[in-house]
């Protein structure tokens, strides 16, 4: 496998493993982390604001939908950054860095930084 392909593979890869991972955070018990807290609680002030808090907190199915948005693109756009500027440059270092960031951005959203204090 060419080092561009595989650039490309462990980009696509990284996103959809972030995508998978936004249906955990649904059974995450207690308060979490900073990252998961505001990424579920900015998908309900998203759709609250958009519709009303009593439809944001009956309706998990579009909760959800806009917190597995919004945990895509926290992710997505340093990751497509970094692949855009390094893919054909320096494929190898391109997956490295994407590499890194995808275990530091899941660090982050489940163990990393843990939210003692309530949202």
């Amino acid at each position: 496998m060419k080092p561009e392909d595989l650039a490309k593979s462990i980009f696509l890869g990284s996103v959809g493993l972030v995508t998978a991972s936004t249906a955990i955070l649904s059974i995450i018990t207690g308060y979490g982390t900073i990252l998961s807290q505001f990424i579920v609680l900015g998908a309900w002030t998203i759709l609250a604001t958009a519709t009303n808090g009593a439809f944001a907190d009956q309706h998990h199915t579009y909760l959800w939908s806009v917190a597995t948005t919004l945990n895509v693109i926290l992710f997505t756009v340093p990751a497509s950054t970094i692949y855009w500027l390094l893919r054909h440059r320096a494929p190898r270092v391109c997956v490295t860095v994407i590499a890194a960031w995808f275990l530091f951005y899941v660090v982050c959203l489940f163990f990393m930084l843990p939210a003692t204090d309530g949202p």
